[in-house]
């Protein structure tokens, strides 16, 4: 079975490769643009198909999946950082919204109609959740209150608006918050451990910065 990990230099895709990696008869592949790093995935370079592609070039997606062909799609390639979004929401759009349709389109112009592909949503697609609401379920509302939100609601629409229209066996999934070793440090959890971590060594006064908690 060959599995194609979008995202593969990243926290998720890292660890889903080292998992993939450990199952009998499943051979890994990635993509990265060539400015990524590779830190996350040194470790099982040597075991891994990387190629090089930006999900937002149609063309360059095109010839990737018409190359590798893959029975699974773990589609984690993102722009994820919310605060990004606000400052660049364009970039963020494109990425994530564009990436995907092109990933969708060429698995229709390659003739891989069995492939099945995940689609990494997120619970920021929630947003907004009202006091009796909680907790959710899968059918509450989606309330999006950033330009990543609003992203991630578009490509979950448009994974199912492919399902039903082409019968592309696109799976969608919201993750809630979750962390780990390789988590850029820019995110809460991570942010707060390492400042723990240099507290703890005495490399920093006893006091934890953090954004507005509310």
């Amino acid at each position: 079975m060959r599995v194609l990990i979008t995202g593969i230099t990243g926290f998720a895709g890292s660890h889903l490769a080292d998992y993939a990696l450990d199952q009998e008869g499943v051979e890994v592949y990635g993509i990265r643009r060539w400015r990524s790093p590779t830190e996350n995935i040194d470790h099982i370079a040597d075991r891994l198909n990387i190629v090089e592609c930006d999900l937002r070039d149609a063309a360059s997606v095109t010839s990737m999946i018409d190359s590798i062909r893959p029975d699974r799609i773990f589609h984690l390639a993102a722009q994820s950082y919310v605060p990004t979004s606000w400052h660049a929401p364009a970039e963020s759009l494109e990425t994530n919204i564009i990436g995907q349709l092109n990933l969708f389109q060429a698995l229709r112009q390659t003739g891989c109609d069995a492939t099945r592909i995940q689609i990494a949503g997120s619970s920021e697609e929630y947003g907004l959740v009202y006091r009796e609401e909680a907790p959710i379920t899968e059918q509450n509302p989606l309330r999006p209150l950033s330009p990543y939100a609003v992203s991630k609601v578009t490509q979950d629409l448009l994974a199912y608006q492919y399902f039903r229209s082409y019968g592309t066996h696109a799976i969608r999934t919201r993750g809630f918050n979750h962390t780990g070793p390789r988590r850029g440090e820019v995110f809460v959890v991570s942010n707060f451990a390492k400042q723990i971590a240099m507290i703890e060594a005495q490399q920093r006064p006893p006091v934890i910065r953090v954004g507005n908690l509310e």
